[in-house]
């Protein structure tokens, strides 16, 4: 079966205008930056941002850190049709275990805990997090997801903290707290939790 040269050129001529419409403008989440103190800052020659399927999927990535013991990556991506959490928990597992390698830490497959948590932003996350080792530091790191309907983007965040070091103990209860202590009982006004994403 042939297709016609119009169809080809409806084809293309709808993906462009969904392209340029604005239908696709990316909403980057972020930390506000009241937010990033006792050294949390963004290092911006680390992000990244780039798109695919001729713009019709977008991303951008911002590192946050504070010294070497803590590290936070929040991944943005708008597609057509926003992805699930099942599938951004697929998703962010893997990533996890590719940014561990990354920084030289394994992770404990065995240490594995999972749940779901509601943001200040109104979304209920859902969050998985492991133990890691590098050399002799231990390491705590969690994967974290939602997607926001308001701004049609879903949004990825992977935190790591070398807890073995008073400062990167520090770094995980400012990463993962929250005012309800939805994890591990850390009380606060933590980063993922104060994610703005619309």
């Amino acid at each position: 079966m042939r297709i016609s040269k119009g169809i080809v050129l409806l084809i293309i001529s709808s993906f462009l205008l969904l392209s340029l419409s604005g239908c696709l403008e990316l909403r980057v989440a972020y930390i506000p930056d009241n937010l990033l103190t006792n050294g949390w800052h963004e290092n911006v020659e680390k992000e990244e941002s780039g798109s695919s399927y001729f713009g019709l999927e977008k991303w951008n990535i911002l590192v946050y850190e504070n010294g070497d013991v803590s590290a936070l990556t929040i991944t943005t991506i708008k597609t057509l049709i926003m992805m699930d959490k099942e599938e951004l928990l697929k998703k962010i597992d893997s990533d996890i275990r590719n940014t561990c390698g990354d920084y030289g830490i394994t992770v404990d497959g065995q240490s594995k805990v999972s749940g779901s948590r509601m943001l200040a932003n109104g979304h209920e996350s859902r969050y998985v997090i492991y133990n890691g080792t590098k050399n002799s530091e231990d390491y705590r790191i969690i994967g974290e997801v939602w997607s926001c309907s308001y701004s049609g983007i879903s949004v990825m965040c992977i935190g790591m903290a070398k807890i073995s070091d008073i400062n990167g103990l520090e770094g995980w209860r400012e990463i993962a707290g929250d005012p309800h202590g939805s994890i591990e009982g850390i009380k606060g006004e933590g980063l993922i939790y104060n994610i703005n994403c619309h």
